[in-house]
């Protein structure tokens, strides 16, 4: 009969190879569940990526960004060029009607001016009691230089002002919201008159530079 320690002896190696050997398949395991993993999520992605871009080109040239403060709010400017000819009056109107319908809870602000926002004349209250819709309220019959509409935006869920400048094609939009990304989906959107639909709040395929 061998004496215990000699068993021990023998008997110990065995018990940390298969030891060894559990943590091993442990690691292995882990690594290759988080390769999966890593895959997958990357797959995913690329899918939700392509997947939030339309297959158009944007009607986005360029966005300039300021910041200010007014009062105590810190407002975000967000200027953007379009790449389109420049628009006129009839469109501005038909881009405010849908805006509104589509998007703002209420508006607080609708102005006209001429060449400058100096001279800008405020319409909220007399066209909020008119109830009659943007197109056929009588006091943007006549041709401006500029028209502004400001309201809670549904979509934003958060306060936006916009304005447009005649025979330009340049949209000037405020808001406290600080994210270009979310700012051109929402432009684009809105020129596309996309609210609502499968296609709305996603980028499209940058312009080529010329």
């Amino acid at each position: 009969m061998l004496p215990l320690s000699s068993v021990l002896t023998k008997v110990e190696p065995q018990y940390n190879s298969r030891q060894m050997f559990q943590v091993i398949s442990g690691l292995i395991t882990i690594i290759v569940c988080y390769a999966i993993y890593i895959i997958m999520y990357r797959r995913k992605k690329k899918k939700e990526e392509a997947e939030s871009v339309l297959d158009d080109t944007s009607y986005i040239q360029e966005i300039q960004h300021l910041s200010g403060k007014v009062g105590f709010i810190l407002w975000q400017q967000y200027d953007i060029l379009l790449a389109a000819r420049n628009y006129f009056w009839e469109v501005m109107v038909d881009y405010a009607d849908y805006l509104e319908k589509a998007d703002l809870d209420n508006i607080d602000s609708l102005r006209v001016a001429d060449m400058t926002e100096d001279s800008s004349v405020e319409l909220a209250h007399v066209y909020n009691q008119s109830k009659v819709g943007l197109k056929n309220f009588d006091k943007l019959k006549e041709e401006r230089g500029s028209l502004s509409i400001a309201g809670h935006s549904r979509t934003l869920n958060d306060s936006v002002k916009i304005v447009w400048y005649n025979q330009t094609r340049v949209i000037r939009l405020f808001t406290p919201i600080n994210d270009e990304t979310l700012v051109r989906k929402y432009v684009e959107t809105l020129i596309r008159q996309s609210f609502g639909t499968k296609d709305a709040m996603k980028l499209a395929k940058p312009v080529e530079s010329k």
